[in-house]
């Protein structure tokens, strides 16, 4: 008898489902949706749906499939636009749609009655920003408010690899001018999960603050979230 430890004969090999190819025409996502409605379909109907069309290697539904095999459905809301266009099968075109598809979820998704939401502690910039939390890159946002400390825009800044985004000041100042803010909060996520400042993050900080003295607009705070909440750098005495 073999040894069951050692012995690989009878051990089945598992393996992800190997995509399935465009299904007959009535069953196919922009059929369903127009016969049942678009809430009859699955995730990977309705991502196929904004793909709009597939590759010649590969049709839209089975790239939706791997897709979401690959992230998950809860992570596909952070892929920016480049992202997205680095998933095969997927040109530039379609990795701004998708993006811009999954932005209008989060903005429907903060509701008519948050457009203008007051912004008077950290607590608040976490309810705001907590989407930041499931970013896999580093993401510096501003909070553009004015004297009644109600959001008049938000900016994402920039965009920076792992744990590292930094922006040139007038980039930061500038929707501030734009939008006539009286002051403005940076928002940065950090997507190892840490809510520590870091050495960098402080000097940073204070930069900006220096600068927003010079220009007459205020650096209210600068907030770090993450999965299991935030850190203000003004409640740490960073500036």
């Amino acid at each position: 008898m073999s040894d069951p430890w050692t012995s690989h004969e009878s051990v089945p090999v598992l393996s992800l489902p190997e995509p399935r190819g465009e299904p007959p025409r009535a069953f196919r996502p922009r059929e369903k949706a127009f016969a049942k409605g678009v809430a009859f379909l699955g995730h990977a109907e309705l991502l196929a749906l904004v793909l709009g069309t597939g590759s010649a290697k590969r049709p839209a539904l089975d790239t939706a499939r791997l897709i979401l095999r690959r992230h998950g459905l809860k992570r596909l809301a952070g892929l920016t636009p480049e992202e997205w266009r680095r998933e095969e099968g997927i040109g530039a075109s379609q990795g701004a749609r998708l993006a811009a598809a999954f932005e209008l979820g989060r903005r429907l998704q903060a509701g008519e009655e948050e457009a203008r939401p007051r912004i008077t502690s950290p607590k608040d910039v976490w309810r705001v920003t907590r989407d930041l939390a499931r970013a896999r890159k580093e993401h510096l946002v501003g909070l553009y408010l004015d004297a009644q400390n109600a959001l008049i825009h938000r900016e994402t800044i920039s965009i920076g690899a792992l744990n590292t985004t930094r922006s040139h000041p007038r980039e930061i100042f500038h929707p501030a001018i734009a939008h006539l803010a009286l002051g403005f909060i940076l928002v940065h996520n950090h997507p190892s999960g840490s809510l520590d400042p870091s050495d960098e993050d402080v000097a940073f900080t204070r930069s900006v603050h220096h600068a927003g003295e010079t220009l007459g607009i205020a650096l209210y705070d600068h907030v770090i979230v993450a999965g299991r909440g935030w850190t203000s750098l003004r409640e740490r005495g960073a500036f």
